[in-house]
């Protein structure tokens, strides 16, 4: 289990490593819908397998899409259940899947953030349980096309966007939330014939018809973020836009930007009044991961300016930077090419990154055995922690004490407020002193053996190290280490 773990001087000790899992449609999982035994065993199983695969690639963390098209994959008071998991719309599939891979998670040491689509409701479909016939009568829905959405414009919309979350916050162990870039439909016009226009002169006719949609999207994950703060403020708070912004004719004048420099169209501010720098500026985030799903060497977005700019622009907001890639393409073209892109990227957002706070997600989790070993043998070869919220100074609970080390298995009582623990192999032939890590960031990387939510780790029976744990918060600030020696 322990390894050359001094061959670590290249891999940062704090690297956002995430994985989108995506239900809906059944993208990523399950492969089989239903509400019977055999199909929820099914389920757990396959589900199960892709966490063992993300803990052997040493991710951080997992985004499990819990709310796709205003159904979910929870028990709710709110919502009916996500066809994706039962089969049928509102139907219960005998299990609540968000609890069970927050669990799962956490016993593999992965943190786990609930994906949530905050608008979507429809993308063609005309849904009919009782709880979309009584959003329907309460007027909630605007469509444009074949694509319909809970109307940003109404408050009673923005308020039950929150409720839905508090449900998730309040109810379920998860370590993050995490929104994507569905808002108002593509294209919606600015006219009299839009279907929201008599509610914009009614509420807003000073601004511009664009700059309200906007101003909506801004009020709603505000309010969201209000209640995490009132709630959890532990639980980061992201947003994952597309990956294009800060034009000089949409929003990087408007925020105090520099201008993007790209060919490539901000099409997120003017179609579906995303605006990303915004909420940075405002503070209502504590990251961005940005959709860079383009080769690196794209003609009009190319990967490694828009990380960089990426990078400066999160920075000058402090918000934290982690930019989404995609593995959409791997079938098209050289395999062998894939990968090695894959690999530029995630060292671009390494260097690319100005205070430290780098990473990477990755869309999405069916393709990870295609780059498993490029991964796993390249740059996520061992463990890291999740980048640290320096906003939120917390004090971090005692040292654990009473380690001790029987049959293979690390255990400590645990400490009064700790969420988890890191845990550390030093060689005895490395003072303490010269294990610490330079930057003052406490032990080194190259002897981090990982994360675990509970007071105990196995750690086998190999001799000739020391061991230390420290408590982790939910800020990701580590305390001060125990050592066992």
């Amino acid at each position: 289990m322990l390894t050359a773990l001094l061959s670590v001087a290249s891999t940062p000790k704090r690297e956002m490593r995430g994985v989108w899992v995506a239900t809906v449609w059944g993208i990523d999982w399950p492969s089989r819908q239903g509400a019977t035994a055999a199909v929820r065993e099914a389920q757990k199983r396959e589900l199960g397998q892709m966490l063992d695969r993300c803990k052997g690639l040493n991710l951080t963390t997992v985004c499990f899409q819990v709310r796709g098209m205003a159904d979910v994959m929870y028990r709710s008071e709110l919502e009916p259940w996500s066809s994706f998991v039962s089969g049928r719309r509102g139907l219960d599939p005998g299990w609540d899947p968000l609890a069970w891979v927050v669990s799962e998670c956490h016993r593999r040491g992965l943190e786990c953030y609930a994906w949530v689509n905050p608008f979507r409701w429809s993308s063609g479909t005309d849904y009919n349980t009782p709880a979309d016939k009584e959003w329907k009568r309460r007027g909630w829905l605007l469509s444009h096309g074949k694509y319909t959405v809970f109307n940003p414009g109404l408050e009673e919309v923005r308020q039950h966007i929150v409720e839905i979350c508090r449900e998730i916050v309040e109810g379920y162990d998860i370590d993050g939330l995490i929104f994507d870039d569905y808002f108002y439909p593509n294209r919606i016009p600015e006219t009299m014939d839009a279907p929201d226009y008599a509610l914009y002169r009614s509420e807003a006719p000073w601004m511009a018809f664009g700059d309200w949609r906007r101003a909506n999207v801004h009020k709603a994950v505000a309010d969201v973020r209000s209640m995490i703060a009132d709630t959890k403020p532990y639980v980061r708070f992201g947003i994952s836009p597309a990956g294009v912004a800060g034009k000089g004719d949409t929003s990087a004048d408007k925020w105090g930007a520099e201008c993007v420099g790209v060919k490539a169209a901000d099409w997120q501010y003017k179609e579906i009044y995303s605006d990303p720098l915004g909420l940075m500026y405002q503070g209502t985030v504590d990251f961005v991961s940005p959709q860079i799903y383009w080769a690196t060497t794209h003609a009009t977005a190319p990967y490694v300016p828009l990380s960089q700019w990426w990078n400066r622009t999160a920075n000058l907001y402090g918000t934290h930077m982690y930019p989404s890639v995609t593995l959409e393409r791997i079938g098209q073209g050289s395999l062998a090419g894939h990968r090695a892109d894959l690999c530029r990227q995630i060292d671009c957002n390494r260097t690319a990154s100005v205070d430290g706070n780098q990473g990477t997600m990755i869309y999405s989790a069916k393709f990870l055995p295609k780059v498993s070993q490029t991964l796993a043998d390249g740059p996520f070869a061992y463990p890291a922690l999740s980048p640290g919220l320096t906003r939120h100074a917390v004090e971090c609970p005692d040292a654990p004490s009473g380690l001790r080390l029987r049959g293979g298995m690390l255990s400590w009582h645990p400490s009064e407020g700790a969420r988890r623990y890191t845990v550390y192999a030093v060689p005895d032939e490395v003072s303490r002193a010269e294990a610490m890590d330079e930057t003052g960031d406490g032990i080194d990387a190259a002897f981090l053996l990982g994360v675990t939510y509970e007071p105990c780790l196995e750690v086998g029976d190999e001799r000739g190290y020391r061991y230390a744990v420290c408590v982790f918060t939910g800020y990701s600030t580590e305390g001060t280490p125990a050592w066992l020696e």
